[in-house]
């Protein structure tokens, strides 16, 4: 279990909300997040802990395993609890879900290849003093996360446009000695940009995502998918994904070779993902009526192809 961040003076508490980072296989705490997240994120209703570990067993979590989740989660700032006499009632917190808007945001547009690129670049040289040394590797972890790696130790870059998003983050961090400038490549002398990056190392990546969801796209074509498999299928789809842009900073076609495999990938999950949502919410519209039927009609699927 990771210790949530310790408050810095100037820092904005919602960045120090302790997400549980993708790891290569199942979290059940990073796939109880994207559960919640995928169905009700648009709403304030407090979820009773067994109706959650039903959700979750059709995951194949165990009842323990989700209880010790859904702890971790509250500990970390991620979800609030509430009790309602002898039961524990879980949402996502208001921090939480200032955070996971900008990431769902991310995560529907990751690979989006219609994305125009100016070829321009977007570059950060920044300097963290040794004794903020958590803010600093939660200030690097943000930047990874949208895109950017070190050409340099301290010297970030990215191709994509995060000047102003950038600004905000330094102020929210509490990082105040930075320069954030955009340049072409072509006024630049020396080392390539790109060569902060190693292509390769995240190509293979993607293979043993589509080896394993292809099936279920034909599987979805051909109308054999059960309203169960399809709320498994599409979390484990999500929990997947989401894990890419750690290892992947989305770099614009124009850098990449041809038929990168990330397109193959993304076409999956917009297919699946929203292809699976009507039958999803079906089956936990099921698990609502035996586990807590006031809740009924609160799910809401979200969708890949128009964001929230």
């Amino acid at each position: 279990m990771s210790e949530r961040p310790a408050s810095v003076p100037g820092m904005d508490p919602d960045l120090a909300i302790d997400f549980p980072r993708p790891l290569k296989g199942p979290s059940t705490q990073h796939q109880l997040v994207t559960l919640l997240v995928d169905y009700w994120f648009t709403s304030e209703e407090w979820l009773p802990s067994r109706l959650i570990a039903a959700l979750a067993a059709g995951l194949g979590i165990t009842g323990s395993a989700t209880a010790t989740a859904l702890s971790r989660l509250a500990s970390r700032g991620v979800l609030e609890q509430s009790s309602a006499g002898r039961t524990s009632r879980y949402r996502i917190t208001q921090g939480a879900r200032n955070r996971l808007r900008q990431g769902f945001a991310q995560v529907s547009a990751f690979g989006e290849e219609s994305r125009h690129w100016d070829g321009n670049w977007t570059v950060i040289a920044f300097s963290i003093p040794e004794t903020s040394r958590d803010v600093r590797e939660m200030f690097r972890s943000r930047l990874r996360w949208r895109g950017f790696a070190p050409l340099f130790g301290a010297l970030w870059v990215s191709p994509r446009d995060h000047s102003e998003e950038l600004e905000n983050t330094c102020m929210g961090y509490g990082v105040d000695d930075y320069v954030i400038f955009r340049t072409a490549e072509s006024s630049l002398r020396g080392k390539r940009l790109v060569e902060a990056w190693s292509p390769q190392e995240f190509k293979e990546q993607y293979r043993p995502f589509t080896e394993k969801f292809t099936p279920w796209a034909e599987r979805l074509d051909a109308g054999t998918v059960s309203p169960a498999e399809a709320f498994r299928v599409r979390t484990e789809l999500m929990d997947a994904w989401r894990a890419f842009p750690w290892s992947d900073p989305d770099l614009p076609a124009e850098l990449l070779p041809e038929a990168w495999p990330r397109t193959e990938a993304r076409d999956l999950l917009v297919l699946l993902y929203d292809g699976l949502a009507d039958a999803a919410t079906a089956y936990i519209e099921e698990v609502v009526a035996r586990e807590a039927p006031e809740l009924a009609g609160t799910a809401r699927a979200l969708s890949v192809a128009s964001g929230l």
